[in-house]
């Protein structure tokens, strides 16, 4: 696990971003953990720290050939703006960005009808989110791109829950949206078990029981 990995999961831990115990979620499933990226970036510092661990792993990961970073709404819209501050302060390298509108404009400037931001035909778009679980929602935010000439270069997330099906895979693959996380959860936990941060041990024995248990019903090892 890379430096800037580590930071990031210290910092999830100490703003509050992930927590540990018993969670219920929109699919009905009751999660050991819950991941609120809003927490990570709700101050200019947490927001620095995050914006660096995203511009970490795409150059990292990915590299800087591309041209534009879109981010659906709505945590999407202050990561992505997040992100091309952070690539030009840290690497000078300037990316243009944007976002979707939940609903299309019908007055005013027509050129940000669906989407906000100076986006070209041939663009190669990097799509930057905050958590994945399924597929669906990242190619119905992807389609939105449909009335412009533009290229996939992935989809950037903090955090991937490792609950992607083979069917999401194979919807995600087909579009051009490969992934690139900075963390598994798995990498969380395996990295936090019986570690003491701040005077305090946030995953125990217990805990990550629950967590392979939950893991062994939902997760995949991809």
């Amino acid at each position: 696990m890379k430096k800037y990995q580590k930071d990031f999961i210290l910092h999830l831990v100490r703003s509050g971003a992930i927590r540990f115990g018993e969670f219920e979620l929109k699919s009905g499933r009751v999660s050991p953990y819950f991941i609120n990226m809003a927490f990570a970036m709700d101050s200019g510092r947490k927001a620095a720290e995050t914006s660096k661990a995203y511009a970490s792993v795409i150059v990292d990961k990915l590299g800087t050939d591309f041209d534009y970073i879109y981010g659906p709404a709505y945590k999407g819209i202050p990561i992505s703006s997040l992100i091309a501050i952070k690539l030009w302060g840290l690497y000078g390298v300037d990316k243009r960005w944007g976002y979707d509108r939940k609903d299309a404009k019908e007055y005013g400037d027509g050129r940000e009808k669906l989407i906000v931001g100076d986006i070209r035909d041939g663009d190669s778009v990097l799509m930057v989110d905050d958590v994945i679980t399924t597929g669906k929602t990242k190619v119905e935010s992807w389609a939105k791109l449909a009335y412009k000439n533009v290229i996939p270069k992935g989809i950037v997330i903090a955090v991937d829950r490792q609950e992607l099906s083979k069917e999401d895979r194979i919807l995600l693959n087909d579009t051009g949206l490969n992934i690139y996380t900075i963390l598994k959860i798995s990498d969380i936990f395996d990295y936090l078990f019986e570690r003491e941060i701040d005077g305090k041990i946030f995953v125990d024995n217990k805990l990550k029981g629950s967590f392979y248990e939950y893991f062994s019903m939902y997760g995949n090892q991809v």
